[in-house]
């Protein structure tokens, strides 16, 4: 199949935009709705913009006309407290450095084309090596406006620069950003929900007739959980910098701060699991292609779908104890009727494991079939260890009083029960 052309991705994206205008048009109140942090935001700058000008105007006097204050204003807002006053800051020392430099090449060499691109190369460079990021323009814009209107323009540049980081920060302060704490929280549960609907969809089709596009199927899904998992990763970064100087943070009953460490933990944890699920899945679709070696024919594919059968209860097990931790991680809530939960599973699952492994090694002959099982067995293991609240190395993400006990011997009994 090929990729579409240029043309055609226009095309479809302008027909999504086109539909999308629809349906907001057509449902205002669901648009909204759904957009709400989109809106809110929008909204932050246009009050921020409208602060700037008018502090402008009564600080600078209405000849000035002081567009560049709610420009400043525009470029300050950020989606947390920190980035904006970060980029506040950034922006404040591009326009002072710019301001002076433009002051000193006024008084040194005056305005030409070598003194300007030397200016330009030179105060780019200083952006950089103090790194403001992209408010590093801002230096070389500062010294074309200072250049163009006259010395007497730099100190209302920065006046303008001070009151739109001032206006912009001030409104993100009084109608502060949320701490994105619960949007990660829903993210991760979305991942753990999507992997025990992978987990319980692969045990439903062990048990049934299954080929190479079911295993292709599977493949696929959990390609798109790792994705759903990226994301999930850049909301949380996202969080543990939105509660950072957020007075929010403040109002809240509980502190955000502690729900990000078990937050971060679970993550990890599902991170591993879904690398776990997929060399699984990706063991069960080489076994239906007949890859690596591995017996090929309706007959022997029929054969060895039967001998992975079993592995059917313990994928089963494996989906419930993911459907628990998608509920530890939406409520952020680690208690110990949750913790009972997924022991339950994980106990159904370690059971049904023993049996699928000894049925395994028991009609096992080929040395490739061999390889493969063990492969998949182990993997599922591992699986099984990694959402072990007692004994697994993510206790912080599953427990309500996180402590790493030594795994118990085979046949000694858990010390945690």
């Amino acid at each position: 199949m090929t990729a579409p052309g240029p043309a055609a991705s226009w095309r479809r994206r302008t027909a999504d935009g086109w539909r999308a205008t629809g349906d907001a048009l057509r449902h205002p109140v669901r648009a909204l709705r759904s957009h709400r942090e989109s809106v809110v935001q929008t909204a932050r700058v246009a009050v921020a913009c409208a602060l700037a000008w008018e502090a402008a105007v009564i600080l600078l006097g209405e000849d000035e006309q002081p567009v560049l204050a709610p420009l400043a204003a525009l470029l300050t807002v950020q989606l947390t407290v920190f980035r904006t006053l970060a980029q506040g800051l950034r922006q404040t020392g591009g326009v002072v450095l710019g301001a002076l430099a433009a002051l000193g090449l006024l008084r040194l060499a005056g305005a030409n084309f070598a003194s300007i691109g030397l200016a330009v190369g030179v105060c780019l460079g200083l952006g950089k090596l103090l790194r403001l990021g992209e408010q590093a323009t801002e230096v070389p814009v500062t010294v074309l406006l200072v250049l163009s209107t006259g010395a007497p323009y730099a100190p209302v540049r920065i006046w303008d620069t001070l009151v739109g980081v001032a206006s912009g920060v001030l409104v993100n302060l009084v109608a502060a950003p949320p701490t994105y704490v619960g949007h990660a929280a829903h993210r991760a549960a979305r991942v753990a929900h999507r992997l025990a609907d992978i987990a319980h969809d692969t045990a439903r089709g062990l048990r049934e007739d299954w080929d190479e596009r079911t295993s292709d199927g599977w493949l696929r899904r959990v390609e798109a959980a790792a994705r759903e998992l990226d994301r999930a990763r850049e909301t949380a970064a996202q969080a543990e910098e939105g509660i950072r100087l957020n007075p929010r943070r403040l109002r809240q009953e509980t502190d955000p701060a502690v729900a990000l460490g078990p937050l971060g933990e679970g993550l990890t944890c599902l991170g591993h699991v879904c690398d776990q699920l997929g060399s699984v899945l990706r063991g069960l679709d080489d076994l239906a292609r007949g890859e690596r070696q591995l017996p090929r024919g309706p007959e022997a594919f029929t054969d060895a779908r039967e001998r992975v059968r079993p592995l059917a209860d313990v994928l089963a097990a494996v989906g419930d104890a993911l459907d628990v931790l998608a509920r530890i991680q939406r409520d952020h809530v680690r208690e110990p009727g949750h913790t009972d939960d997924l022991t339950a599973a994980l106990e159904r699952g370690r059971d049904h494991h023993a049996a699928a492994a000894e049925t395994l090694c028991r009609t096992d002959r080929d040395p490739a079939v061999w390889s493969l099982h063990g492969s998949i067995t182990d993997e599922t293991r591992q699986i099984l260890h990694e959402l072990d609240p007692r004994h697994g190395p993510h206790p912080a993400a599953l427990q309500p009083r996180p402590a790493r006990l030594a795994a118990p011997h085979e046949g000694s009994p858990d010390p945690a029960r």
